[in-house]
């Protein structure tokens, strides 16, 4: 080597030395969007990769992805534009679901990422907002003052790679659904496996019906647009294809990495008679023109459920326990004709437009529910107001004189509400409860007076606080003057 080429080499080393090392960034792996549901309200790239943004119905946009280590986000808010969305060949009569036009500020300089428990910081400017996420979990991107079902909003699905290869095609047990969208009702048998690949799109119904042992899994989403009126509430109604997903007399059920997308007034997760189910990171997104009786999970009678890592909005109550149709009797005044118990809701993410974190009961059911929890879980937007009862956290009416129901074993632990709704909304007057326990919950905005017109007995209020302050007294609890006392009451 002559001493030209060795100075040279020696030259490059040290360049290299001194040079900062560059870190590459995580791979990602975007979710597909078919054109026909792709928005044209935001653009996002994930570590410089572009992902597809999901135009789920009315305001409500999503973008979905798979990640490991470190996720840079960035978010453009895109120029007005007076042509519809694509997605408005799959929206049928509801044509404000175009996406609107955004104002030229539309982040007002600060957009905002939640839940506030993340602590994700925002550099936003002009149309871009950007921001770094280190963990999994689902994420709202929002302008300030966003809480109204009308607002306009992106969510950010980012999830760690799927734990399990997908099922093996080819095999009579397994649906294989692949990318792209897919208009057909579903019905599953015991033993099967429904798999819904990375941009795939059901645009129907799945019925689960006296089966055992019945998987759902993939990145994939169900969109569900039926029948029902906007004018009438006939979500309720029990029966094949009336909401996204729909199970009777069914014993072993998972549920993972789906997105559920209702843009009719219907509930969007109903489980008849179904115990020994789990979902996890699943999302749930009830988006009903009429901003009614778009219910997250419904049970009617069963139990024996996990909810984990999943994120819900719902355009009603984000829970809700109920006797089933063919139980009901509003002249009976014996014991309660159904149950629903070992329910446990963990590290979710829930938006309820509408109404109630829990409504138990419904007008004369007579209904029995126990053991009820739900810990680490943070409640980024809730609605304020009142039918019989104000909207509330547990929350019960009846409409008659026959409504009996037993309730006892309910926990709220590490709950997190960004925005304030009352604790109790008890008008059923026949309604028992027993042990409820607020433990570590904190709330912000303005207290909302809570409501208790049954029996009450046991209430514990342990480490909560309203803005900051501790509830230590029943003077720091907001109660409506109408309210009956509660047995056993206490702060600790």
């Amino acid at each position: 080597m002559n001493t030209h080429s060795l100075l040279t080499l020696l030259a490059l080393a040290s360049s290299a030395l001194c040079s900062p090392i560059r870190v590459a960034a995580a791979p990602i792996v975007p979710h597909g969007v078919p054109d026909e549901f792709a928005s044209l309200a935001y653009t996002v790239t994930v570590n410089g990769t572009p992902v597809k943004v999901f135009h789920a119905g009315l305001n409500v946009h999503f973008a979905s992805f798979d990640f490991t280590g470190t996720a840079e986000i960035k978010v453009t808010v895109t120029p007005p534009r007076t042509t519809p969305s694509p997605a408005a060949h799959y929206s049928g009569q509801y044509r404000h679901r175009y996406v609107p036009s955004p104002p030229v500020d539309f982040w007002q300089s600060q957009a905002i990422v939640r839940p506030l428990s993340r602590q994700i910081a925002v550099t936003t400017q002009g149309p871009e907002a950007r921001f770094t996420l280190t963990a999994p979990g689902q994420y709202s991107v929002e302008r300030p003052g966003t809480s109204h079902y009308l607002d306009q909003v992106l969510l950010l699905f980012a999830n760690r790679p799927a734990p399990a290869p997908s099922p093996e095609r080819g095999r009579p047990d397994v649906i294989h659904l692949e990318s792209g969208i897919h208009q057909r009702n579903i019905d599953l048998l015991s033993g099967q496996t429904l798999y819904l690949a990375p941009g795939a799109v059901l645009f129907g119904a799945i019925n689960v019906w006296n089966a055992r042992d019945v998987k759902i899994l993939g990145r994939g989403v169900v969109v569900y647009d039926g029948p029902q009126s906007e004018l009438r509430d006939t979500g309720l109604h029990h029966r094949r294809n009336w909401h996204p997903l729909t199970t009777c007399n069914v014993d072993g059920l998972t549920v993972e990495g789906i997105t559920f997308v209702g843009r009719s007034r219907t509930w969007s997760l109903q489980l008849h008679s179904t115990v020994n189910s789990s979902f996890d990171n699943v999302k749930v997104l009830a988006v009903p023109a009429a901003n009614v009786n778009g219910d997250g999970f419904d049970w009617y009678g069963g139990g024996k459920a996990r909810i984990s890592n999943s994120f819900v909005r719902a355009a009603d109550d984000l829970f809700a326990f109920f006797v089933p149709p063919e139980l009901q009797d509003s002249t009976g005044t014996g014991r309660p004709a159904a149950e629903v118990k070992d329910i446990l809701i963990e590290n979710c993410v829930l938006w309820s437009t509408l109404a109630n974190v829990y409504r138990i009961g419904f007008g004369d059911q007579r209904l029995r529910t126990e053991n009820i929890r739900m810990r680490q879980c943070d409640v980024i937007h809730i609605a304020q107001g009142e039918w019989h009862a104000p909207w509330s956290i547990v929350h019960t009416m009846t409409t008659g004189v026959h409504g009996k129901s037993e309730h006892s074993g309910y926990l709220f632990e590490d709950v997190r509400f960004e925005e304030a709704t009352a604790f109790i909304g008890v008008q059923n007057e026949q309604a028992t409860f027993r042990d409820v326990v607020f433990r570590r919950v904190s709330m912000q905005g303005t207290p909302v007076p809570s409501l208790v017109r049954g029996p009450f007995q046991g209430l514990t209020f342990e480490g909560v606080t309203l803005n900051g302050r501790p509830i230590r007294s029943p003077a720091d609890l907001p109660l409506r003057e109408d309210s009956r006392p509660v047995e056993a009451l206490i702060f600790k």
